[in-house]
């Protein structure tokens, strides 16, 4: 059997240390992508794609897309995805909740102080909020919310740089307040005056880049979960603390992804 039909099938990351906790909050995410197990398609014995699962009931697939697969290295609990002048894209969530909560770990390839404009989560086609962005108008990190059947405004942070290392964001939304939290403490806050837009629903996601394939971010993203609900303040923190910090794997990881790519 060739290595390329070996891995056709999906590539489990086993050396990897998965933290597991038992969560309060009274809900679970409609998406969550842990990054620790990817699909990997070939087309004449060429990688033609790689997938990453949705462990969330739903099971939605993130594509890794622009041409640039990324690698796999160490995260906040276990592996973690770089990417790099690459994409996570997600067909049409078809969940259009009137509130919701978008939170991840990210580490920049390099500080952000700064700069052209960087997509960090936005939608994949037409549609218009939520984003979330750095370097847009003279903003160096914003989160773009809109109102269902209403006006379209902003949450700026107070943060004047980010610095590559692992940082805990979380995006809250609901028909009081939109809100940005950084390392489980509120950063942000902006009025809605309106239950929330979520384009996402008809649209779809992108991670990590625009609709058309640019303004990548560079760098890291791990433990990437949606919540159809508004998480409170203790909700945020607990959810940061699901995914404590775990083993550095970096060196495994990237050498088993090194395999995978020359696998033809």
């Amino acid at each position: 059997m060739r290595i390329s039909r070996i891995f056709q099938i999906c590539a489990v990351l086993a050396c990897c240390v998965i933290a597991t906790s038992v969560s309060a909050i009274d809900a679970d995410p409609i998406l969550h992508f842990t990054f620790e197990e990817i699909r990997i398609n070939f087309s004449d014995n060429k990688i033609s794609s790689v997938e990453v699962k949705d462990i969330s009931t739903n099971g939605f697939v993130g594509n890794i897309t622009n041409g640039k697969f990324g690698k796999l290295v160490g995260g906040v609990s276990g592996a973690a995805l770089e990417l790099n002048e690459g994409a996570v894209a997600v067909d049409a969530i078809d969940i259009d909740p009137d509130a919701f909560t978008i939170e991840l770990w990210m580490k920049p390839a390099e500080k952000i102080d700064g700069g052209g404009r960087i997509d960090l989560v936005y939608r994949l086609n037409d549609g218009g909020r939520p984003h979330i962005t750095f370097n847009r108008g003279g903003v160096l990190f914003g989160f773009y919310f809109g109102i269902k059947d209403g006006d379209e405004k902003e949450v700026v942070s107070k943060r004047d740089a980010w610095e590559a290392e692992w940082t805990h964001v979380a995006f809250v939304q609901n028909a009081e307040k939109a809100q940005i939290y950084v390392n489980g403490g509120l950063d942000a806050e902006a009025d809605t005056g309106g239950p929330a837009r979520f384009d996402f629903a008809e649209h779809g996601l992108s991670i990590a880049a625009n609709q058309g394939g640019s303004n990548f971010f560079n760098g890291s993203v791990d433990e990437f979960r949606i919540w159809d609900i508004a998480l409170s303040a203790e909700e945020v923190n607990e959810a940061m603390n699901l995914t404590p910090t775990a083993v550095d794997a970096t060196g495994k990881l990237a050498a088993t992804w090194g395999e995978i790519k020359s696998a033809r």
